[in-house]
């Protein structure tokens, strides 16, 4: 996973955030949406914290299952309470489209977060190198044989 489609997702995801002023309440329940949105500022703050070079993709694959699921709880919201909370459809659409992103770069971390997994496996069962030519092989040590040469 590259450096430049997490910043380009979170800065797209930031942009999202700061255009949501809280929304005018007519009904307690309106205001649910704040908190929400708060989380999701959290999230990509913790993906914005990954760094930006050899981004493990593990843990990528977690914060953006976690930023996945939280778009799916927004999205509901909007879609149940956009006419009465009076939320602008050019904001449900923007956040619709957001959603879409944020799955596809959860695939992306997730299959290479796998990939990783998978490798790191088939390294631990297969036999070492030294075991195939009958030496350490690559561990450096190479023991001086005992007895009459």
């Amino acid at each position: 996973m590259n450096r430049s489609t997490l910043s380009i997702l979170a800065a797209g995801i930031g942009a999202l955030a700061l255009q949501t002023a809280p929304v005018a309440a007519q009904a307690p329940s309106c205001n649910a949406i704040n908190g929400m949105l708060e989380t999701r500022t959290s999230i990509v703050e913790r993906i914005n914290a990954l760094g930006s070079e050899n981004v493990d993709p593990r843990p990528a694959c977690r914060l953006f299952r976690e930023l996945d699921a939280n778009g799916k709880t927004v999205m509901e919201f909007l879609e149940d309470n956009q006419a009465w909370c009076q939320i602008p459809a050019n904001f449900v659409e923007g956040f619709r489209e957001d959603v879409t992103r944020v799955a596809g770069v959860r695939d992306q971390a997730c299959n290479a977060a796998a990939q990783l997994n998978r490798m790191e496996r088939q390294a631990r069962e297969q036999p070492s190198q030294s075991d195939v030519f009958g030496g350490p092989g690559l561990t450096g040590r190479f023991p001086i044989p005992q007895g009459a040469l």
